[in-house]
């Protein structure tokens, strides 16, 4: 089971301007998903796409308000070099007023999709439930941060880079957010205001311990 596509409406140009590779309105994250970019008005995460291993046809629904379609599962094609050092996806994140209620809306949507691998509360408190996806190091996360919110919404995509000081170099150091610990990770997140408005967070690569 996979993230095959992530659809975002931003100019393909924003994304090259801060080293995205960008090949006919498409980013290839590692082999993680693609992004594509539509050039709509609005900006922000319109809808995605899971893939099922096996499975012939597929279907769209708009669980919890989001358009979601599911298919067979597709690795992405094109090119994953990047200038900006992004390698690879560590998750991709809904926000949703109730954790459970999305949960529940997402399994009539997907029969395959099962229960999430992991659930539980943060420190927070926040209600999460994760999926693991293929070819990332997380996977899809579906959380509670405000019960207020209203529709469900992908609003966060958690990327990592290889080379962390680059990366805020490449893209801008008056881009991104100052910079903060996130899992025991270097973080950044790219502000929406140069038009990539994907909630993009940079991270850098995983802390090996002894």
């Amino acid at each position: 089971m996979r993230l095959n596509e992530i659809t975002v409406a931003d100019q393909p140009d924003a994304w090259r301007a801060i080293g995205f590779t960008v090949e006919d309105g498409r980013v290839r994250i590692g082999d993680s998903f693609v992004i594509h970019l539509t050039g709509a008005p609005g900006g922000g995460i319109t809808s995605w796409t899971l893939g099922i291993d096996g499975l012939n046809g597929a279907s769209t629904t708009d669980p919890g308000g989001m358009k979601l379609t599911v298919t067979d599962a597709a690795r992405p094609t094109g090119t994953a070099v990047h200038e900006n050092g992004v390698s690879r996806a560590s998750k991709a994140v809904i926000l949703t007023a109730d954790t459970t209620a999305s949960i529940a809306r997402l399994r009539e949507a997907t029969a395959d999709l099962g229960a999430p691998e992991n659930e539980g509360k943060g420190s927070d408190g926040a209600h999460y439930a994760i999926w693991p996806m293929d070819d990332t190091e997380v996977g899809l996360e579906v959380v509670c941060l405000d019960p207020d919110q209203g529709n469900d919404a992908m609003q966060a995509l958690f990327l990592v880079v290889d080379d962390f000081d680059a990366a805020v170099e490449r893209v801008g150091k008056n881009d991104v957010t100052p910079e903060d610990v996130y899992s025991e990770r270097r973080r950044v997140i790219i502000k929406p205001r140069i038009g990539v408005t994907a909630g993009v967070h940079l991270l850098s690569r995983p802390t090996v311990h002894p």
